[in-house]
């Protein structure tokens, strides 16, 4: 519908002036008078001004009604600039976002292009490459018979002339060549986890028919290995084999001990696994080169936090445990680390420019795959720093006992430091150690953990030597450092929190009594009827099911 503007033309003040006029001009000619019958009077000087008042009154009239009229029309016009401002205001707008969301829409198609090609191009070389995987193992299969048969002639051969180095070196060289053939099958299987999950159910039926077996006469093939040997085996090639802890390990010794500069291993009761030791050596490994890659790139380096590698056997499970002083995973990286080319190990900046990464994504995936065929998962935990407070008893050589009490707190970054005991809990002043200097010498010290109230007791050897104290609680990654130092004629003590941040991963694996239990394959029909705890039994392989 079409709207026009309404202004009204002023009839009345027109036609009340043509009147007046008419009037005026009667009134003031004697002739125009005689024509008309009408009382002389009314032609007087009052009527006069009578008709001018009235005709003044309709211009005015008029001219009040032309002002409102104006009025409002100015109102109405601005109205329209208003909208018309307004249309035009949401007009730049979409075509601001038409322009915006068009370049969104190049980058989405020029990543996704991008992303097609990588994919495209990732195939071609995985095929590539598994056809070279393919050829060297053919080609290796062939060596490996030959290698393989040698060192078992050269074996016999050391065994009738009594050369035992000799022996141990052979043996050694056939271990390699096992674990040598192991990595050429996974190099060109499909599926790492579905192949390690099979060859551990042909463990546990050899492992079945052992137990079976009514004559006792034992099978030359062994379905089971003890776990420790495997893990003692994964770290040689790290550690300092010609270590007299190392090669006087006794296998039926509960727990078994290693510790030096780079390393703090513990190793539980031996407890048995199927299947063969190599695809547990090969999981170790992986995971001590990712926890030696972060070992030395701390900023604030803590050199009694090492790479702490522990194992423990609960009866149904082997739990392995690798810590090191990586940087925290947050948790919307930890399903991406376990993924096929996916790393965070980058080169250092040269030239402003970050060089490409220096990882290649595949020892944390071997770890994950090796776990999931072993019917496991990978347990990544952030270790952080945590608030403590300390109670300190000290005794001296006089009886004499003195109290400390040491408070920790957390700087900006997260790291522990002192809190002093004359400031209160919010000045921001920390030390990163706590001082002492004693006239007297001391003989002993007990220390107090408020957090897990645990106390331990310090024996000092009394030889007048530096000695330092490690946490007790943590030997792999203490919390905290006791420094006794002999001075003149004093004794300084120091306390100092270490910064232990770091990133631990634990793999749990069903041990072989465990797999004998009847219930181990099958579900309870609770758990048939409960289908989140059905889809938790299969979260492990469910991703290679078409």
């Amino acid at each position: 519908m079409k709207k026009t503007a309404k202004l009204n033309y002023p009839w009345l003040s027109a036609i009340t002036g043509i009147l007046t006029a008419a009037y005026l001009y009667t009134a003031s000619s004697s002739e125009m008078s005689s024509f008309y019958p009408l009382p002389p009077e009314l032609f007087g000087s009052p009527y006069r001004f009578l008709s001018l008042f009235v005709f003044a009154a309709a211009i005015f009239f008029d001219s009040y009604r032309f002002h409102q009229r104006r009025q409002s029309f100015d109102q109405q016009v601005q109205r329209y600039e208003q909208q018309i401002k307004e249309l035009l205001q949401g007009k730049n707008k979409l075509q601001h976002k038409v322009r915006k969301y068009s370049d969104h829409a190049d980058k989405l198609k020029l990543f996704i292009s991008e992303r097609l090609l990588e994919h495209i191009e990732y195939d071609e070389k995985f095929l590539h490459f598994r056809n070279i995987a393919a050829e060297v193992r053919h080609n290796g299969v062939i060596c490996y018979d030959k290698v393989v048969s040698s060192l078992q002639q050269a074996t016999q051969t050391a065994d009738h002339t009594d050369a035992e180095p000799d022996i141990q070196k052979y043996s050694e060289a056939l271990d390699s060549m096992a674990y040598l053939w192991v990595l050429l099958d996974l190099s060109t299987t499909d599926n790492i986890a579905m192949y390690i999950a099979n060859k551990l159910y042909e463990y546990e039926e050899q492992y079945y028919q052992q137990l079976l077996a009514s004559d006792g006469e034992a099978s030359p093939y062994s379905p089971t290995f003890p776990a420790r040997n495997a893990i003692r085996k994964a770290v040689r090639g790290f550690i300092d084999t010609d270590n007299q802890v190392m090669a006087g390990a006794d296998d039926d010794d509960a727990v078994w001990h290693y510790d030096d500069e780079h390393f703090y291993i513990e190793l539980h009761a031996n407890g048995e696994l199927l299947g063969d030791e190599n695809y547990l050596v090969l999981l170790t490994e992986n995971l001590i080169n990712n926890a030696l890659f972060y070992s030395n790139k701390k900023r604030q380096k803590n050199p009694h936090a090492r790479v702490a590698i522990r194992l423990i056997d609960d009866g149904d499970h082997v739990r392995l445990s690798i810590y090191n002083r990586g940087p925290e995973i947050p948790d919307e990286m930890r399903d991406n680390i376990f993924q096929l080319g996916y790393s965070t190990k980058r080169a250092r900046e040269i030239s402003g420019s970050l060089r490409e990464h220096t990882g290649k994504g595949l020892g944390l995936y071997f770890v994950n795959e090796s776990a999931k065929g072993y019917e496991s998962t990978v347990r990544v935990e952030n270790i952080r720093n945590r608030e403590d407070a300390y109670v300190i008893r000290i005794e001296f050589d006089s009886g004499e006992k003195l109290t400390e009490i040491i408070h920790t707190t957390l700087d900006k970054n997260r790291l522990p430091r002192c809190r002093p005991p004359e400031e209160n809990t919010k000045s921001e002043k920390t030390l990163s150690s706590m001082e002492y200097r004693f006239a007297e010498t001391i003989t002993s010290i007990e220390i107090t953990s408020q957090a897990t109230q645990k106390t331990w007791s310090i024996e000092l050897p009394g030889n007048g030597d530096s000695t330092t104290f490690l946490d007790p609680q943590n030997p792999d990654h203490p919390c905290w450092s006791l420094e006794i130092t002999p001075l003149k004629t004093r004794q300084k003590l120091v306390f100092r929190p270490l910064d232990i941040g770091g990133v631990q991963f634990t793999v749990s694996i069903p041990s072989a009594k465990s797999r004998l239990d009847p219930d181990y394959h099958d579900m309870d029909d609770d758990e048939l009827d409960d289908t989140e705890n059905l889809d938790r039994k299969f979260e492990g392989v469910s991703q290679y099911v078409s």
